[in-house]
Formats: structure tokens, C-alpha cells, sequence
């Protein structure tokens, strides 16, 4: 299917998707006046502060400026991408989904039908493991799972099972009707050196792992014998389902939770025990990596959860090299970033079954900001009373700083590293000013030129947010030469095309035609807040004014400079001419239609 066919259906699912009754599904929405009002369930609140606009389509929370079309309402509440919000819906009112394009289609076909068989496969191991812990076989895991203090809820809700022996499960799945290809793409066996197959997880207790939506991806399992030669932890190889740089233990339920629980933050802990003993102690939002690095794709799954993220990782030498790391991939994709480092080396686990989960919950309630503890980072293992020890540290740290926008964030915590290093804090603004000179004049340059560039970006938005929201002021003058940006063009053009045709331009289209995380100045006229300006009307004509004068003082300019170096006389009288009309239009104010 070509894109415009799909930009087509899905006009066409939007309009059957009312977008009051499927905020309904999830909030308690009420009517007020011509809109509808609802608690944000993006954020903590008692009083509702999400107004859906019944007309246009769309919702705008004025707590937490989350905004959106019904696609993206339930990309947020399912913690889904594009597509698969778009699925929901369609299900939601019996559309088919279609085909992208007929050229790849007996391919996507083909790796559908193979993914399918994957999952099958893995959610009937899944099944047999969580079978498997329940008997006599499985004593070395029952004995374990009581050391760990874990009850019935945690092993069904996390689904520990138990692999009996290196042929068990095989005999088991052939018996169901599956091939030994089917789980050796599922990563469920190996190949022995003997020739034959065996389970990957064989005498191990299993923790399965879930993608975001709920269904078995593939398995980390941990040894219950002590052999140094074995790894502690083993997990699924990378297959067509799974990959441990994309996968998250906990996310599941996290998802499930926040629909239900209304927290606004993800807890990072470090291991799976860790995930079960947070979410025992009542800290449902817990979620831990497969003790691999942390990586911009984990980042990008949690967006999907929250904005906010508080990272718990062991207080040990190594959780806290850890816990540096994955704070700065945190920041640099926008989150809310803090920190909380466990006392005594303990890890979540260990210390709550030591102090308690009220204990926890006062380290949480305390953490840190990211920056704060990536100074006390830096400083952890300095000798404050060695000159270039001191020295280095001051560097680092001001390095640290500098990777923050504003002089006034900088400003901030300047104190921190005086605490620390003892340096006053005029001499640590006088290096924080020299260390950053060179970036200080990149941004000073670049932001020199995009003031030259939009200096009207102010009157345009609100030029384009009155003709987006249909205001009656609006008159037909042709503002396209103003336009220097092409998303502003792009939104231009789409207002005239659907007036030529005699179509009202719906806000809920803008979702379809743009990508709005990429466009901040759309999503500022979509937003645009009309109360802040008062006299609309007369802002109106001011801003358009604005645009022309501007055209007008520069084409002035431009013929003065012309005027000087035109030596012919008749060029020159034109010249003269042309300065004298642009004079009469800029006295009387005169803007052409």
C-alpha cells in the first residue's frame, strides 16, 4: 500500500475512533461546555486538568502539556509504537489492518508466520518450565526459591520454572507437535558436540522474558550448583524474537502496573532478583537490564513507560560505574534522571529483606539528582589534599557541567564542587567560563544566525496557530514568501489545499502529516495559547505587520546599497522610485493581499 493510501485509512479509522470514548475507556471523562475533562492519567493529579476537544479530535493536558490525536492517546496508555496502537484501534472497530506494499509482502509473510511459530514454541516452554518447578524433580529450585523468600504470587506473576534435565524439555515439545528447527529458532536448544540437541537452560531455574506487550521473548536462567565454570546467569541467544539489548526484565507488568497504579517514574535495579524483591516490597515500577550494558534501544523502551527514571543500583564500586553510565545515555534521550545508591554495597534485594521496604521507600523519596551523583562519583576516590588530584577532579567536573544548556543549570551546582574541593566559587565560575569558552562561542555564532533567520518565528506561529484553530480574524493575505522553514511551508500549503477544496483541516491531521517529536514549532501552534495575548484581533494585525515591515525595511536597505553603486542615471531614477514606494507603504502600513 502507498503512503497516501495509508494516510487515507487511517483518516478513515480516525474517524471511526471517536476520541471522547476511547479516553472514556480509560479515564472517567466528563463534559464541560463544548469539551470533555478528565485526569490526566500522564500524571498525579485530583482535579482534571486533560481537556479532549470533541470537535477537532484531539486532547491537551494543561498539567503536564501532554497532548495528542486518539493514536497517540493510546500509544501512551499501551506503551506501543505507531503500528501497533493502530491495531488496537482497528481491532476496536473491526478495520483490517492493511499490507504496507504488495512487492515485500510474501516476505512479511513469511517472517510473520515464522515469528508466530517462535512464540508458540517459547510460551509452551514457558508453560512446562513453571509445570516442572511444582515437582519432585525440581527440589534444588524449591529449596532455592525458599532461601529467597519468594511466595506464591511472585513465582506465578514472574513465571520461575525449572529446565529437569538436557532432553526433557525436547521430548516434551516434539510430543506437542513442535520441530527441533522450530526451538533452535526459538533458542530454547543447543546443538552438542556429539550431533544431537540439548536445552540451552538445562538444570536451571528459568525467569521468562516478556516484551513489552506480555508474550515470552526467550529466557534468562541461573545456576543452582556451585560451579565456577558456569555462568551465573544465562540467557536466550539472539534470535528473530529476542535481543538482550532491547529487552527490559519487568517491563510487562510495569506497563500493566501504570495503567492501574498511576506512579510516574521507572525504578532501574540491577538483576531479576532485584525486579522481584522491588515489586514484593510494593515498588511496582521496577524493571532491571539482562546484565548487559545499557543501551540507547533500552532508553527508547522506556520512553514508552515514562519520562522519569530513578536508577538503583548496587552501592558496590561496580553498581555505581554502572549507575555513571547509564545516567548520561538517560539524559542525552531527554529524561528526568536520579539516582538512589544502596548503603553498605547492599543491592535491593539484600536490603530490603534487611531494613524493609519503608527503608527503601526513604532512599526513593531521597534521590539525587544525575549530576549530583556524577560529581560524588568523581570525587569518590580522590585525595582532596594532593594539588593535581584536586586539580583533576575540578576539570572533570566542570567538564560534567558544561554539557548542560543554561549558564543558570550550571550555576547550580558549582556549590556541590566547592563542598567537595574546597575551590571558592568565583575561581570554579572563572574556569567553569574558560573551560567552556570554545562552546560558549559555537552557540553564541549558531544562535546569532537563527535569530537572523527567525526573527518573525514568534509572529508566524501565531499567524499559522489562528489559521490551524479557523479564527474569525484571520484575513486571506498570502504569507508563504515570510516562510522560511519547511515545516512551516509544508503546514501552509496543507491549509490552502484543504480551503481550495472546500475541506476544514482537522488538528488531528497534523499527527498524520508530521512527526511532532521532530517539530517543537508545531507543537507549539497546536498548543498555541491564545489567553497570553489578549486583543487576538488587534495581535493579529500586528504580527502581520510585523512580517511586512520587516520585507520592506530590508528591500530598502537593499536598493540603498544598490542606489550607491549605480552610476547610470535612468537606473538610478527607478531606484528612487522603487525607495519612495516602499517609504509610502511603510508609512500607511500597507500590506498586500
Amino acid at each position: 500500500m502507498k503512503d497516501e493510501e495509508f494516510r487515507n485509512w487511517v483518516t478513515e479509522l480516525k474517524s471511526r475512533c471517536d476520541i471522547v470514548t476511547v479516553i472514556s475507556r480509560y479515564c472517567n471523562v466528563v463534559q464541560r461546555g463544548r469539551n470533555y475533562w478528565c485526569c490526566c492519567p500522564f500524571h498525579i493529579e485530583k482535579t482534571p486538568s486533560l481537556c479532549i476537544y470533541d470537535y477537532e479530535q484531539v486532547y491537551h493536558c494543561y498539567g503536564c502539556k501532554e497532548h495528542g490525536d486518539v493514536i497517540t492517546f493510546v500509544r501512551k496508555m499501551e506503551s506501543c509504537d505507531y503500528m501497533q496502537a493502530v491495531e488496537i484501534l482497528a481491532k476496536s472497530v473491526g478495520m483490517e489492518v492493511p499490507t504496507f506494499t504488495k512487492s515485500n509482502e510474501e516476505e512479511i509473510v513469511k517472517r510473520k508466520k515464522e515469528k508466530d511459530a517462535v512464540f508458540s514454541v517459547l510460551a509452551e516452554a514457558n508453560k512446562h518450565y513453571q509445570a516442572n518447578l511444582l515437582t519432585p524433580d525440581a527440589k534444588l529450585a524449591q529449596d532455592y526459591i525458599k532461601k529467597r523468600k519468594l511466595g506464591r504470587r511472585e513465582l506465578e506473576e514472574f513465571g520461575l520454572g525449572y529446565s529437569i534435565s538436557p532432553q526433557e524439555i525436547i521430548t516434551y515439545l516434539k510430543d506437542k507437535g513442535y520441530s527441533t528447527e522450530t526451538m533452535s529458532k526459538a533458542g530454547l536448544i543447543d546443538k552438542g558436540e556429539w550431533g544431537g540437541f540439548y536445552d540451552h537452560f538445562s538444570q536451571r531455574l528459568t525467569f521468562p522474558l516478556y516484551n513489552i506487550h506480555g508474550d515470552c521473548i526467550g529466557f534468562s536462567a541461573r545456576i543452582l550448583v556451585d560451579d565456577k565454570t558456569k555462568a551465573k546467569y544465562k540467557n536466550s541467544p539472539t534470535t528473530i524474537v529476542f535481543d538482550k539489548s532491547n529487552t527490559i526484565f519487568g517491563i510487562n507488568l510495569v506497563r500493566k502496573n501504570k495503567q492501574t497504579m498511576n506512579f510516574n517514574n521507572v525504578v532501574i535495579v540491577e538483576g531479576q532478583m532485584d525486579v522481584i524483591a522491588m515489586h514484593k516490597g510494593g515498588f511496582r515500577n521496577a524493571v532491571a537490564c539482562l546484565g548487559t550494558a545499557f543501551t540507547n534501544q533500552h532508553a527508547k523502551l522506556l520512553k514508552l513507560i515514562s519520562n522519569n527514571v530513578v536508577v538503583c543500583l548496587d552501592g558496590d564500586g561496580a553498581g555505581q560505574k554502572a549507575a555513571y553510565k547509564i545516567v548520561d545515555i538517560l539524559a542525552e534521550n531527554g529524561f528526568n534522571v536520579k539516582c538512589v545508591l544502596i548503603p553498605d554495597g547492599n543491592d535491593p534485594d539484600e536490603y530490603i529483606n534487611k531494613f524493609g521496604a519503608e527503608k527503601m521507600k526513604e532512599l526513593l523519596d531521597n534521590a539525587i539528582n544525575y549530576i549530583d551523583f556524577q560529581i560524588d562519583y568523581l570525587a569518590r576516590d580522590v585525595d582532596f589534599s594532593k594539588s593535581d588530584e584536586k586539580s583533576k577532579f575540578v576539570r572533570n567536573a566542570l567538564d560534567l557541567l558544561n554539557k548542560l544548556g543554561t549558564g543558570s543549570e550550571k550555576q547550580v551546582y558549582l556549590k556541590h564542587i566547592k563542598q567537595l574541593s574546597g575551590v571558592p566559587i568565583d575561581i570554579l565560575q572563572q574556569d567553569l567560563f574558560n573551560s567552556g569558552k570554545v562552546i560558549s562561542k559555537e552557540i553564541d555564532v549558531s544562535s546569532n544566525i537563527h535569530n537572523i533567520e527567525d526573527g518573525n518565528n514568534k509572529a508566524i506561529k501565531f499567524i499559522l496557530a489562528s489559521m490551524v484553530y479557523k479564527k474569525e480574524y484571520v484575513k486571506p493575505y498570502d504569507i508563504g514568501r515570510f516562510l522560511h522553514n519547511d515545516t512551516y511551508k509544508r503546514l501552509y500549503e496543507l491549509i490552502l489545499n484543504k480551503k481550495k477544496n472546500g475541506e476544514e483541516l482537522k488538528i488531528s491531521l497534523l499527527y498524520d502529516e508530521f512527526d511532532l517529536e521532530d517539530e517543537p514549532n508545531l507543537v507549539d501552534i497546536i498548543n498555541y495559547n491564545f489567553e497570553q495575548n489578549g486583543n487576538n484581533e488587534k495581535y493579529y494585525e500586528e504580527c502581520l505587520w510585523n512580517l511586512y515591515e520587516k520585507e520592506y525595511k530590508q528591500k530598502q536597505a537593499e536598493l540603498n546599497d544598490k542606489f550607491k553603486e549605480c552610476t547610470d542615471v535612468n537606473k538610478r531614477k527607478e531606484i528612487l522610485n522603487e525607495i519612495s514606494q516602499l517609504s509610502r507603504k511603510l508609512k500607511n502600513k500597507v500590506m498586500e493581499e
